[in-house]
């Protein structure tokens, strides 16, 4: 009996490492954070059949959640899985507040190891027909359509040196989640973290 117990565990334990092992996680050639504690695992995937869907069981309230997110797949397939984690996480009004954030992992192949970025962003909409509307004197308003956009948009914001104006995001749905993460990336990497719009579209 202990055989077949021990036989059916290690059978699961190498049957989800090597799930792992298959996924493409994104690239960058920076870490942003290399040790992660405190945190749950989420795999967001594309099935045999074609179909994305998001293994999330292991979620854990007010702990990290770290994404496994394959690199190839779009934000358009991503992103009703991301709205819905950021509603979840950052629910206002809620008996406990969660103080904790949503991570990226990926793979910074100059250095040879995993890595985590930060999703800045306490709310993702998926919905609105346009970006939202904002005062041009308080926000530098961006279309992203790729990393090397967001780069140039990143330059001409700086170039501003105005710590009051705020960068809002909107991002084309048609970047892959690679993409996405490097933008993450180029937030930390430019210390933007408290300068970008916790709200942002992806259109």
């Amino acid at each position: 009996m202990k055989t077949k117990l021990f036989a059916l565990i290690f059978g699961a334990i190498l049957f989800a490492s090597c799930q792992q092992r298959e996924m493409k996680i994104s690239r960058s050639d920076f870490s942003v954070v290399t040790k992660m504690t405190d945190f749950s695992p989420a795999y967001i995937i594309k099935d045999e059949h074609g179909k994305v869907e998001i293994k999330k069981n292991s979620l854990i309230g007010n702990t990290h959640w770290v994404l496994s997110v394959d690199r190839d797949l779009t934000l358009n397939e991503v992103a009703p899985f991301l709205h819905e984690l950021t509603e979840k996480k950052h629910k206002v009004g809620g008996m406990h507040e969660d103080t904790k954030d949503i991570y990226f992992v990926y793979s910074d192949t100059v250095h040879k190891q995993n890595a985590y970025v930060k999703v800045p962003f306490k709310t993702i909409d998926v919905e609105v027909p346009s970006p939202p509307k904002k005062e041009s004197l308080n926000y530098f308003n961006v279309m992203v359509e790729s990393y090397p956009n967001f780069k140039k948009s990143v330059s001409e914001f700086l170039e501003k040196n105005d710590n009051e104006i705020k960068l809002h995001i909107t991002f084309d749905k048609n970047i892959s989640t690679e993409d996405f993460v490097n933008i993450l990336v180029e937030i930390q990497k430019q210390n933007l973290n408290n300068r970008i719009d916790s709200f942002t579209s992806f259109l």
